[in-house]
């Protein structure tokens, strides 16, 4: 059986709902990426995140549907200055994806995955979980791939200041997912990062250094291996927290 949510029927949902299984909702975005990269990056990187989690989770005997990727959502204002960047302002951001998760919530799910791919929602998703947890009483996880390969990134990377948006590892995530989409000729390297400082993450980084080309990172140093590295540990870390959420069934 398909474990995409989207190509079932009632019946066959009806049948996942009662083998409690797991709903993954893939969220990224469509925002400018530089001049080098797609505006649905964020999107197109949560999308395969997604497929690759719901294929992982089935071979691995952990019930699972993945839901079709969320394409649109919030950008601040310092990359809204270029095209590309439709955009959803915060509320209705967040009461979007309420309203879908109260809904999954009233068919019957209990475990239910926001894959965020995407820095400007990782606040807004968060309010989200607590919000329905204080409504329905049902915890749902936020993960982000990004996070979950933080340890393969840090190992591997080239650049020593890291990536903040369309920098190293957006762009080896995308030379790996779909190269043809990613136009080398257009690197640069004017908006690596240079505030390496206590403050970054205390104070948006976008307020610490001003960008040029509507880059905060350095894409030079992207390479596809990078980006597969990168998306096989976010997914095999990925599985290992589904699986633990799966299987824990006690509210301390």
């Amino acid at each position: 059986m398909s474990y995409y949510y989207g190509e079932l029927n009632y019946v066959q949902i009806q049948e996942a709902i009662d083998k409690n299984s797991v709903i993954i909702l893939p969220i990224g975005t469509t925002e400018e990426h530089g001049k080098h990269l797609p505006v649905e990056t964020d999107a197109m990187i949560a999308k395969y995140v997604g497929d690759k989690l719901g294929a992982a989770c089935q071979e691995a005997g952990i019930p699972v549907l993945v839901m079709r990727t969320i394409h649109y959502g919030f950008s601040m204002s310092v990359v809204r200055k270029w095209p590309g960047c439709p955009n959803i302002n915060t509320r209705t951001f967040m009461d979007y994806i309420y309203s879908m998760v109260e809904s999954l919530i009233k068919e019957g799910f209990r475990k239910i995955v926001l894959l965020t791919c995407h820095g400007n929602h990782d606040s807004l998703l968060r309010t989200v979980m607590r919000e329905i947890a204080d409504a329905h009483n049902v915890y749902i996880m936020t993960l982000a791939p990004f996070a979950l390969a933080k340890d393969t990134y840090e190992r591997l990377k080239k650049d020593p200041e890291g990536d903040i948006h369309g920098g190293e590892y957006e762009t080896s995530c995308m030379l790996h997912i779909a190269p043809e989409l990613v136009d080398t000729s257009a690197y640069t390297n004017v908006d690596a990062i240079r505030c390496n400082t206590p403050l970054r993450g205390p104070v948006s980084t976008w307020g610490l250094q001003k960008t040029q080309t509507g880059l905060f990172g350095d894409p030079t140093y992207a390479t596809a291996e990078l980006g597969k590295a990168c998306l096989e540990a976010a997914v095999e870390k990925g599985v290992e927290y589904i699986k633990a959420y799966y299987e824990h069934n006690e509210q301390s």
